[in-house]
C-alpha cells in the first residue's frame, strides 16, 4: 500500500513539473516573439513617373523601382534585414509584367561590445556593395536614375557575398547627423570592405573568381568644415563570365561637400573592364575606360524646394574611342519623407542623341 501512495506521489509531482515546464517554455517563446515583434521595422519606397522620351515619341507612365524592407532585431548584437526589389521586367515573353526579386537579405552583427571596433557591423549573405549606399546617401536623387558607375554598368548595389563596414574616430555631433546627412556620419570618415561574387544581385556566378570591393572616406576638418570628404572606391576582380575571364578593375576618386542647403560632388573613374563584361572585345579582353561626373543641388532657405543639376562624362577606349554625355537638371519638392520632381535629361552617343522630360515621384515610408 506505501508503495502505491509514493507512486502515485512520484507520478503527481512529475506530471505537475513538465507542466511547469512547458508552460515556462511557451511564456518564453511568447516573450521573445514579442520582443522580436518590437524590434522589427517595415519600410518602403517606391520611384514612379510619367515620361517623354523624343528619341522614341513615347510618352509612358511607369513604375521605376520600388523596394520593401523589413528589418528585425534578433537581440543586441545582430538583426536581419529584407527587402524586396519591384521592377519591370523588359525582356523576353514576359517583358512588360511586374518583377518580383530580393534586394537584399542578411545577417547583420554590431561589433559594439569591442571598443576598437565600436560603430562597426559586418553583413552576411545578399549585401551592400561598398560604394553605391555610400553616394546614394548624398545625391539623394535615385528617383531620377541611378549613379554615375551603375549607369555606365562598371557596378551595381549588391551582391552575395560579406561586407563589413565602420566609422572612423567615432560619431559626428547630432546637429550634423540630423540636419545634414547621417549615414556613416563618422566624425572622421567611414570605411566599407567586402568580397562577392561579382555578378550582382540579379545574376548567378559563372566562374570561381571572387571580387574585392573597398571604400574609404576621409573627413579632415569635421569641426571646421564638417560636410566635406574624400572618398576613394577601388574594386579588383574578373567580369562574370564563364571563359576567358576578362579583368576588371576600378579607381573611383570623388570630393563631396554637404550642409543644410547644399549638396555637391566630383567624381573622377579610371578603370578596366566592368562587373559584368559588357566592355570587352571579341577575344574577351577589358576596354580601359575613364569618366568624371559633377553633381550639385542647393535646397531654396525656408523652403521644401530645391535645384539640381548633375553631368556625366564615360568614354571606352575601343577603337575608335566611344564617348558618352548625360546631362540631366531639375526642380524637387519634399513633403514628409518624399520628394516629387521635374527633370530633364540628354544623353548623348555616338549612335544617338535622347531627350527626356519626366515627372517623378519618390514614396518613402
Amino acid at each position: 500500500m506505501n508503495r502505491i501512495i509514493i507512486l502515485m506521489i512520484t507520478f503527481t509531482l512529475t506530471g505537475s513539473l513538465s507542466n511547469s515546464t512547458i508552460f515556462a517554455q511557451d511564456n518564453e517563446k511568447e516573450i521573445t516573439l514579442k520582443n522580436i515583434a518590437r524590434s522589427t521595422i517595415i519600410s518602403g519606397q517606391y520611384f514612379m513617373a510619367y515620361n517623354y522620351d523624343n528619341k522614341a515619341d513615347l510618352h509612358q507612365f511607369l513604375l521605376k523601382r520600388g523596394y520593401f524592407t523589413i528589418n528585425t532585431g534578433i537581440n543586441d548584437v545582430f538583426a536581419v534585414r529584407y527587402t524586396q526589389d519591384i521592377t519591370i521586367d523588359k525582356e523576353g515573353g514576359d517583358a512588360g509584367n511586374v518583377e518580383l526579386r530580393l534586394k537584399y537579405l542578411y545577417l547583420r552583427g554590431k561589433f559594439d561590445q569591442i571598443p576598437l571596433l565600436k560603430h562597426s557591423y559586418i553583413e552576411l549573405g545578399l549585401v551592400h556593395r561598398p560604394w553605391l549606399e555610400f553616394e546614394e546617401h548624398i545625391n539623394q536623387y535615385r528617383v531620377q536614375g541611378t549613379m554615375f558607375v551603375e549607369r555606365n554598368s562598371i557596378i551595381n548595389s549588391a551582391d552575395f557575398g560579406i561586407t563589413c563596414i565602420g566609422l572612423l574616430g567615432g560619431e559626428m555631433n547630432e546637429e550634423y547627423r540630423k540636419k545634414v546627412n547621417n549615414h556613416e556620419a563618422g566624425k572622421y570618415g567611414s570605411f566599407a570592405i567586402g568580397i562577392f561574387n561579382g555578378g550582382g544581385y540579379h545574376a548567378i556566378e559563372k566562374n570561381s573568381n571572387k571580387t574585392i570591393e573597398t571604400r574609404i572616406s576621409l573627413r579632415p576638418f569635421p569641426d571646421f568644415i564638417p560636410g566635406l570628404q574624400f572618398s576613394h572606391g577601388l574594386a579588383y576582380g574578373d567580369a562574370n563570365l564563364p571563359d576567358s575571364i576578362p579583368e576588371f578593375r576600378m579607381n573611383l576618386f570623388m570630393l563631396s561637400s554637404e550642409s543644410r542647403y547644399h549638396k555637391f560632388t566630383f567624381q573622377y573613374y579610371t578603370g578596366k573592364g566592368d562587373f559584368s563584361g559588357t566592355y570587352t572585345d571579341e577575344f574577351n579582353r577589358s576596354y580601359d575606360t575613364e569618366g568624371y561626373s559633377l553633381f550639385g543641388e542647393f535646397l531654396i532657405p525656408k523652403t521644401r524646394f530645391a535645384v539640381f543639376s548633375r553631368y556625366d562624362h564615360f568614354r571606352i577606349a575601343e577603337s575608335p574611342a566611344v564617348d558618352k554625355n548625360t546631362f540631366i537638371a531639375g526642380i524637387s519638392y519634399r513633403f514628409f519623407k518624399n520628394k516629387l520632381l521635374i527633370d530633364y535629361q540628354k544623353f548623348r552617343s555616338p549612335e544617338r542623341t535622347t531627350n527626356y522630360y519626366e515627372f517623378a515621384l519618390e514614396i518613402a515610408f
